[in-house]
């Protein structure tokens, strides 16, 4: 949790001002003791997905599952898909060509290099790495790839909220398993 600033405390004052006790109506970050089961994400989300259904292509909108998986990232950017069923589900696919078209959509993320994928058994979705998705976007805007003012418009929001998005990122390189001289014991 990370401690309340002068900031915080005039958005509490103001909307005490226009909702007198709404502190209990909403989730506080300051409440360690409540607050579980949320996750972290960018405020450059919305930018995030408006670019991602730009480059599915019309009648492809994988947005539901990236948001999703995001909710099951546990901070580590990696997450154990147990039932890819109830993933399709929480995404809201839910016909009799639910799963798989849940696992096309996910493999459109993989291919626009927002996710990548490992199977576990029998599941073709077994791990999910999320890739850094501001170092992606960049990578996009560097290709002319990006919906025409969509970068003008993500870069003054990043400014706004102070986010990084100068880190460059090539989706397309393999990592690379440490050598054994790189391991310190």
């Amino acid at each position: 949790m990370r401690n309340k600033t002068n900031a915080d405390r005039r958005r509490e004052e103001q909307r005490n001002d226009l909702w007198p006790g709404s502190a209990d109506w909403i989730w506080d970050i300051h409440d360690e003791e409540n607050t579980v089961g949320f996750a972290t994400v960018s405020r450059l989300m919305p930018w995030i997905t408006v670019l991602i259904r730009h480059l599915a292509g019309k009648g492809k909108d994988p947005t539901g599952i990236y948001w999703e998986l995001w909710c099951r990232d546990m901070g580590q950017g990696l997450i154990q898909i147990n039932d890819e069923q109830e993933c399709a589900f929480a995404s809201g696919y839910n016909s009799n060509r639910a799963l798989r078209t849940w696992r096309e959509h996910v493999h459109l993320l993989v291919d626009l290099h927002f996710l990548k994928v490992a199977r576990s058994g029998n599941r073709e979705v077994g791990y999910v790495l999320l890739m850094n998705p501001l170092a992606i976007a960049r990578w996009y805007h560097e290709r002319n790839m990006a919906p025409e003012g969509w970068w003008a418009s993500f870069s003054n929001r990043a400014r706004e909220i102070k986010a990084d998005v100068s880190r460059k990122l090539d989706p397309m390189a393999k990592a690379t398993a440490p050598t054994p001289e790189s391991v310190s014991v």
